[in-house]
């Protein structure tokens, strides 16, 4: 009984020896986000939990959910996605070519999870889809005429204009051509069939692996999903920490915040003061400048946004490397270029309230129209007041219903308005500052009176204008000569983004950022963006 007493005792000794020689050895360094499959499989656990929501789908062109469309990112790739400065990184797309009103992309061989090869032919399907289909992906499409193949592995584009940026548009996800019409047994529509990093598991509880992918195997190869059927219990799993990632592009101005880390993720959304050119004072592109360099746009990301926003250094976003040397507005006021101005067009008087006035009398007072159900830019307007006021300038805000909201912009019934466009990623900005925009309200008219707006008599009267006119340089059209002659290729975008700044038709104050949230026990979350949340997941490391 003793000597087998001994001989077990020895046995666990030995055992605990192996096992504390095995702790001991270090885990090999990381020094680059590349990180083989046989490295990554030795650290960490191989699952992390999502958020999705059960009654949705995982078409990302019907789903309805932020959080089902943001795990879609995860199963269906696209042929190229943008960094967090918008610049492309190729997917399934090997190259696109723009050449005139045309796009050629060239295809890489990659296979779908099913096993079956992505041919060009998939990809005009997909455009398509995506064309007829409302939401982000068709808005993005706008300037798609058609779409071809040209042989399985090239795809043709023609366009309705020249547009030297029309690559970043090339987002949109590619499925199996006619797997969405894919039914089980039941009649129930099946997630459609795509090429990304994961695909949807038989019970559709949880998202694995994709064997078939063409990248690298990371660590993590299963999302386990919790059903967070509506937003009371999106916001319950974030606050009590059950998701390990959490992304919010904040766009009704609440963020739920969640216990961790957190890296803004960069958006196309600018905010900006509209303003309608056709009334009194405000014609004067001079005074638009003053109203401008008077804002300090630093304060308001800080004080309105709660830091989720960049001022604005120009109309295109400051992150974006293409216009970054050409843009020049600064970011805090600047009260003795503002006062230079007021007084230079003639604002030198004040009255008994301390509003500044001319000669003869009139008044530098306005109105700042805003939607009273996004809070944040209702708090934005009342501190743009504030500010303004210091120079004599008085802004009364009216907050009104979105619904109200959007019938004074169509009527013209407003003097200024605090809004929001989310831009396309090819950096048009045609909508907000060319007449017959469609979010081109208050434009200057051609004979100078109040009108309401009709887009679509107003696109085509401005076309003829801008023909007659090209030499004139008339303000009331340069931006739009200056825009159409980019997309003719007579133009650069530093001649845009000049025009923009000198003409003021709208002026910008910040774009919104979005807020990624992830657990701390995850390494290795790097370049995550709007278009691909889970950049860098073939990285990921859950210590």
């Amino acid at each position: 009984m003793k000597k087998i007493f001994l001989k077990k005792a020895l046995a666990v000794l030995l055992l605990l020896i192996i096992f504390s020689l095995s702790g001991c050895r270090k885990s090999p360094q990381n020094v680059s986000s590349e990180i083989s499959s046989e490295t990554v499989k030795d650290n960490g656990r191989n699952y992390l939990t999502l958020l999705y929501s059960a009654s949705d789908t995982f078409n990302p062109y019907t789903a309805k959910t932020d959080i089902n469309r943001q795990l879609c990112q995860l199963i269906y790739d696209p042929l190229l996605s943008l960094d967090n400065e918008f610049n492309p990184v190729y997917k399934i797309a090997r190259s696109a070519v723009v050449s005139g009103k045309s796009c050629t992309v060239k295809l890489n061989s990659i296979r779908f999870s099913d096993g079956s090869t992505v041919t060009a032919d998939d990809v005009v399907y997909s455009c398509n889809l995506a064309k007829s289909t409302s939401g982000i992906y068709s808005a993005s499409l706008y300037e798609v005429k058609s779409v071809s193949a040209k042989d399985q592995s090239t795809v043709y584009f023609s366009l309705t204009k020249n547009d030297p940026y029309f690559i970043n548009n090339l987002t949109f996800p590619i499925i199996k051509a006619g797997s969405e019409k894919i039914t089980d047994s039941d009649s129930v529509l099946q997630p459609p069939v795509g090429s990304g990093r994961f695909k949807v598991s038989d019970d559709k509880l949880s998202l694995i692996a994709n064997e078939n992918y063409y990248g690298k195997t990371g660590n993590i190869t299963v999302i386990r999903l919790i059903n967070a059927p509506d937003e009371e219990s999106v916001a319950h799993y974030v606050e009590v920490g059950a998701a390990d990632i959490y992304y919010t592009s904040i766009s009704d101005g609440n963020l739920i915040r969640m216990s961790g880390k957190k890296i803004s993720i960069n958006l196309n959304n600018l905010i900006y003061i509209g303003v309608n050119q056709n009334y009194g004072p405000l014609t004067e592109s001079m005074l638009r400048q003053a109203i401008s360099t008077g804002i300090d746009r630093k304060k308001i990301c800080q004080d309105s946004f709660y830091n989720n926003a960049m001022p604005a250094e120009g109309f295109f976003n400051p992150v974006w490397n293409q216009t970054k040397s050409v843009q020049n507005i600064q970011t805090q006021s600047d009260p003795q270029i503002t006062v230079e101005i007021l007084e230079k067009i003639g604002y030198n008087k004040f009255d008994s309230k301390n509003i500044r006035t001319n000669e003869s009398g009139e008044k530098l007072s306005f109105t700042l129209l805003v939607n009273s159900e996004n809070r944040i830019r209702a708090v934005a307007a009342q501190q743009i007041a504030s500010q303004l006021k210091e120079y004599g300038i008085s802004v009364t805000v009216v907050e009104k219903t979105f619904n109200e909201y959007t019938e004074c912009l169509k009527k013209g019934d407003f003097q200024l308005y605090l809004g929001e466009i989310r831009l396309t990623e090819n950096m048009d900005i045609s909508s907000l500052v060319t007449e017959g925009g469609s979010a081109a309200y208050g434009l200057k008219t051609s004979d100078n009176k109040d009108k309401d707006t009709d887009n679509s008599k107003d696109s085509d009267d401005d076309s003829k204008d801008q023909t007659d006119n090209q030499d004139t340089g008339s303000e009331e059209n340069q931006c739009a000569v200056v825009i159409n002659g980019f997309y003719g290729g007579n133009n650069t975008i530093a001649d845009v983004a000049s025009v923009l700044q000198t003409q003021m038709p709208v002026i910008p104050v910040c774009y919104r950022t979005g807020a990624l949230f992830y657990n701390d026990n995850i390494e290795n979350i790097n370049n995550p963006s709007a278009s691909d949340i889970y950049f860098s997941i073939g990285s990921y490391i859950y210590k």
